[in-house]
């Protein structure tokens, strides 16, 4: 089995069984596509969210993808291929939800970048970031939850009534009004929004 790093084929030779492995619920076979493929999929997805962190979850999430819809693996025709779409979606969706969400944070920030040297404005970006996270903070336990997942890990309406166990509609609602409740704080606090 190829080691990280150690500079042999982007496949594993044995996919096509591994993942019929997976399939059947082997642990050990997941455990061998994801020491294969998790030193590929992190750089990419760095690439794309210009964030580490951010970027360990979302090839984390796109494993997580893989067990969890395991049965359905023969639809898998290229394991390399879905991995990477998977993993460039959520990165995609990451961006979006901060081009969504941070529209007022990515203004302050482009502000930021060209004057870096003015410290009043550094700090007027980081009393924005920090005015949405004391908004996000107030919010309700289920819709703090729900928001989080929305707006931070980018999923949608349907994976996280999936994953809360909830209709769509009930996580729908959430978001509306938690949504609404942070635009409320944020117009408040004096800052605009989009």
């Amino acid at each position: 089995m190829p080691r990280e790093g150690d500079g042999m084929s982007e496949h594993l030779n044995n996919e096509g069984s591994l993942l019929a492995e997976v399939g059947a619920s082997d642990e050990r076979a997941f455990e061998t596509i994801v020491r294969h493929y998790f030193p590929r999929l992190l750089p990419f997805a760095i690439k794309i969210t210009k964030n580490k962190a951010v970027a360990e979850d979302i090839v984390q999430e796109a494993f997580l993808r893989l067990w969890q819809h395991r049965a359905e693996y023969e639809k898998i025709l290229f394991l390399r291929a879905w991995l990477f779409t998977v993993v460039s979606n959520l990165s995609l969706t990451y961006i979006k939800r901060l081009a969504r969400e941070g529209k007022l944070l990515q203004h302050l920030r482009d502000f930021s970048d060209t004057a870096r040297s003015d410290v009043a404005e550094q700090l007027q970006f980081r009393e924005s970031g920090n005015v949405i996270a004391r908004a996000v903070d107030r919010l309700p336990p289920q819709q703090q939850q729900i928001y989080r997942l929305s707006r931070y890990e980018g999923l949608s309406i349907p994976e996280i009534a999936a994953r809360l166990q909830l209709s769509p509609n009930t996580v729908k609602n959430h978001l509306v009004r938690a949504l609404q409740s942070v635009r409320d704080f944020v117009r408040k606090a004096g800052l605009f929004w989009f």
